[in-house]
């Protein structure tokens, strides 16, 4: 299932690529992708604290917004060096 939202969010500066086991909007195999956001949501019954954490993703090959996914329907990440000039292609990993 696709997360909604996240109540507070941070950009990332490293690339990760993400596949998990949330099927696409389209049915056609499950979102992976670029993660471009952590975000996390809080239990408003629970003092605020963060309750769970969830990445934005990406996915070319699935239609609509990227979509918010829950760390625990991750089930691989791939982190990758920086960005350079020479490797701007932001294609899969």
């Amino acid at each position: 299932m696709i997360e909604h939202h996240a109540d507070f969010a941070v950009s990332l500066s490293q690339r990760l690529w993400l596949r998990t086991r949330v099927p696409r909007r389209n049915g056609n195999g499950t979102i992976a992708g670029w993660a471009i956001a952590l975000g996390w949501w809080v239990d408003p019954g629970n003092t605020g604290e963060p309750a769970g954490t969830l990445y934005l993703v990406v996915d070319p090959a699935d239609v609509g917004p990227p979509a918010w996914i829950r760390e625990g329907n991750v089930v691989k990440s791939v982190l990758h060096e920086p960005v350079t000039p020479s490797d701007s292609s932001g294609t899969q990993p």
